[in-house]
């Protein structure tokens, strides 16, 4: 029996050793777990740090690790959690960082702000555009969809620091040249006063179906004055809530299981969306178009991001025909526009993107 003790120990440990070894992922490209790309292995066997994070990130049961750990510091001793993609703030609250995607962490601590020279090249970059729009005859509105921190400072780890931002410093270009863009922060933050339910998903990058009905009924308000005599329908919502325990983007980025994220449903009262448009194609990033009943209505492009996705049912039911490209527009769009010759383009860009947003 003392002979079998130590026998038992050592195969154990081989196991435990030889586990990573065995089950390396040397052909993935993606963790889904945590929601990015692989390291992927260097090309000079003598580049130690690659390979140091080669390993690491691929190594047998890594992802069972990092839950367990993950698990431990949240869930028992309720430590702060954070790596180089995203964060655990107060109340339950999570936030995307990664210095890679925008760098959040920069503009939350305004330390992004853009030079004279760089506000001179996205005016002209603005200008660009508009002139562009109006020599076709086409009308044209910018949109830019607020961080989350923009919206929510107080649920971040650290104060926010007083100031101009970088969103402020483009949208006084867009004030300097008297062209309307519409950032719904301060309506958005006047608005989380007067609601129970969040404006943004806490275990998510981006505002909700209730936030995205906010920052459309900016939208729609502007696009009104675009179409003076335009008869739009005017469309009620009711919201339905709901919580879940594992939605949102940012859980699989810090490896969490579980935690509550208000879920809410927006439907047309009395009516569903399918009573003011179809989809005729509806492949996210792919490419969507939507096809509204009233033949009437404008019809309009919209090259947009992530945070247009929530806003296209309310967007929808205003046109005629919507084509969403989850892309900016290109010198190689200008031709198929012009073909097709729609009465609106829409440019809406994240703000930590903005300074891209009228780029051609």
């Amino acid at each position: 029996m003392k002979k079998i003790i130590p026998y038992s120990f050592v195969i154990v440990v081989f196991l435990a050793i030889l586990f990573p070894i065995v089950r390396f992922n040397k052909n993935g490209t993606v963790s889904e777990v945590e929601n990015r790309s692989l390291a992927t292995k260097p090309n000079h066997i003598l580049n130690f740090s690659e390979y140091d994070n080669y390993f690491q990130d691929r190594f047998g049961g890594r992802n069972r690790l990092v839950t367990i750990a993950n698990f431990i510091d949240y869930d028992i001793f309720n430590k702060q959690i954070r790596n180089n993609l995203a964060f655990k703030g107060k109340n339950n609250w999570f936030y995307y960082i990664s210095s890679n995607d925008g760098n959040n962490l920069n503009d939350f601590y305004k330390k992004n702000l853009l030079t004279e020279l760089e506000l001179e090249s996205f005016k002209n970059s603005v200008k660009k555009t508009a002139k562009w729009c109006e020599d076709n005859n086409i009308k044209y509105l910018f949109a830019i969809g607020p961080n989350k921190h923009s919206v929510y400072p107080e649920n971040y780890i650290d104060e926010r620091p007083e100031g101009t931002t970088r969103a402020d410093q483009l949208i006084s270009v867009f004030n300097e040249l008297g062209i309307t863009c519409v950032y719904p922060r301060d309506y958005l933050i006047e608005q989380k006063e007067k609601n129970n339910s969040p404006l943004y998903y806490e275990t998510d990058t981006h505002w909700n179906n209730l936030g995205a009905y906010y920052a459309f009924t900016q939208i729609e308000n502007e696009v009104k004055k675009l179409f003076p005599n335009i008869q739009f329908p005017k469309v009620d919502y009711d919201f339905e809530v709901s919580y879940s325990e594992n939605a949102g983007d940012i859980l699989p980025m810090l490896g969490i299981k579980k935690s509550k994220s208000t879920q809410i449903v927006a439907k047309p009262k009395n009516s569903e969306f399918s009573d003011y448009f179809e989809y005729i194609k509806n492949e996210g990033t792919g490419g969507v178009i939507t096809k509204g009943k009233n033949e009437n209505l404008p019809r309009a492009i919209v090259f947009r991001d992530s945070f247009f996705s929530a806003l296209t049912p309310y967007f929808s039911t205003m046109f005629s025909s919507v084509e969403y490209n989850w892309r900016r527009m290109n010198e190689e769009d200008k031709k198929s526009i012009l073909e097709n010759k729609p009465d609106l383009i829409v440019f809406e860009n994240v703000e930590r993107y903005a300074v891209g947003i009228a780029g051609m």
